[in-house]
């Protein structure tokens, strides 16, 4: 009784004390912090963006394009990477390009990423059960697995529904799913765009994108009918890569650098989503899982992606950079940026700690360590005292694209949490 006490008498002392306005302001903030969201996720597998939002009569995706205006949609999503479907779903799973292992699990040979996904985020930092967090597909024999990371792994993987031969047998059990344990996040794989692009029948290819579309529609629908979606669930649409375009062998195949293999379409639904929204900003592969977290108020602790926040209202957004300065530290844009070839990297550091300053490329290798130097043990950390620190990179003999630095910090008071932020960098030559 004396907590209650207590809880509403902080609440007199607020309102007495600010204007309405702020108080409006601080009770959004609060709520936004607190809410309890859900999360469904759709990667529909190898559709080119040329037949989704790059087709200006959105002929293929109708509903999609009907229900945009409700949500945002970006022009400029890219597979970054490898436009294949076996490196491409570990990156959307876990917020960045992430080296895979062969093994044999379960009487089967496959293969598992190395750094955790957006599934053992969620289970375990929530301790949630996996009848909360499901992945759908149709049936596979062998499939690809999350991570054995010693913090995260098999403990922490999503439920596995595996039935169905084909997109719509997969939506069915979407529903099921979702009428009998109400998951609160979910992630839908469609496979037959990509099936029916490799049997190079334009007609069949262009069908199941329309597929797809329905199904899409259909699942918004349910999530809007739903007392326990409605009005608290977010819906991300994306793939995982596209098709040749018609200079590099056409939509029979994909696999290369061309522009048609690597634009790829990404469409949001949303509480907090803007509506009518239409961003033009660059976003890559790795950012979807990081922008889930920041709805799911995840830290994404091993990924290198950012939160795609310009498709975000102006209601404050725990992110997991946000989240990283909350828990004692900030790391800065470096400048100059794009660069050639220095650039100085800037942060700061509240209260002493162990540190973290890498240098990825755009494949998530590590390409430079900038506290090297003073690294404590075996850790790959050095301790830093507190106050600002800036450290130059030199990227002579790099190529020239878009790198990412990443800060991880462990305080030396508190709790203890490793917490950690990624930037972009651009150099140019």
């Amino acid at each position: 009784m004396d907590l209650v006490f207590q809880k509403y008498t902080r609440w007199i002392y607020i309102v007495r004390q600010v204007n309405w306005a702020t108080l409006l302001f601080i009770l959004l903030f609060y709520f936004k912090v607190q809410a309890d969201y859900r999360c469904v996720i759709v990667i529909i597998d190898g559709a080119r963006y040329s037949e989704t939002f790059g087709d200006s009569s959105r002929t293929y995706i109708p509903v999609m394009w009907n229900l945009a205006p409700q949500g945002s949609y970006l022009t400029q999503f890219y597979n970054d990477s490898i436009t294949y479907t076996s490196r491409a779903i570990p990156a959307l799973w876990c917020g960045s390009w992430t080296a895979v292992r062969d093994t044999f699990y379960n009487g089967s040979s496959t293969q598992y990423s190395l750094k955790p996904s957006l599934f053992e985020y969620y289970r375990r930092q929530k301790s949630r059960p996996a009848e909360d967090c499901f992945y759908m597909l149709k049936y596979i024999s062998s499939l690809w697995l999350p991570s054995f990371h010693y913090n995260y792994g098999p403990p922490t993987w999503p439920g596995f529904h595996s039935q169905g031969s084909t997109d719509q047998q997969v939506a069915y059990q979407t529903e099921w799913v979702m009428n009998t344990y109400h998951p609160k996040f979910l992630w839908i794989y469609l496979a037959d765009v990509d099936g029916a692009g490799h049997s190079g029948n334009w007609s069949n290819y262009t069908q199941a994108i329309q597929t797809a579309d329905n199904i899409v529609g259909t699942l918004w629908n349910k999530i809007q009918s739903d007392p326990f979606y409605q009005d608290s669930t977010y819906l991300f649409v994306t793939n995982d890569h596209g098709r040749h375009d018609d200079l590099h062998g056409g939509f029979s195949g994909h696999g290369c650098g061309c522009e048609g293999c690597r634009h790829i379409m990404f469409l949001a639904l949303g509480p907090t989503i803007k509506t009518g929204f239409i961003s033009h900003q660059y976003s890559r592969i790795p950012d979807l899982a990081v922008t889930a977290c920041n709805v799911l108020n995840l830290n994404p602790e091993y990924a290198t992606g950012e939160v795609i926040d310009e498709i975000f209202t102006s209601i404050p957004i725990i992110s997991g950079n946000e989240a990283a300065q909350t828990a004692g530290f900030a790391l800065f844009q470096n400048y100059p940026n794009p660069f050639n070839p220095v650039t100085r990297i800037t942060l700061e550091l509240p209260q002493p700690g162990y540190v973290s300053l890498k240098v990825y490329n755009a494949l998530g290798e590590e390409v430079a360590s900038l506290l090297s130097s003073r690294l404590v043990g075996t850790t790959g950390q050095a301790y830093l005292p507190a106050g600002f620190h800036t450290f130059e990179w030199e990227a002579t003999g790099m190529a020239s694209g878009v790198y990412l630095y990443r800060l991880e910090v462990v305080p030396l008071s508190g709790n203890l949490r490793r917490s950690a932020q990624t930037k972009k960098m651009l150099f140019i030559q």
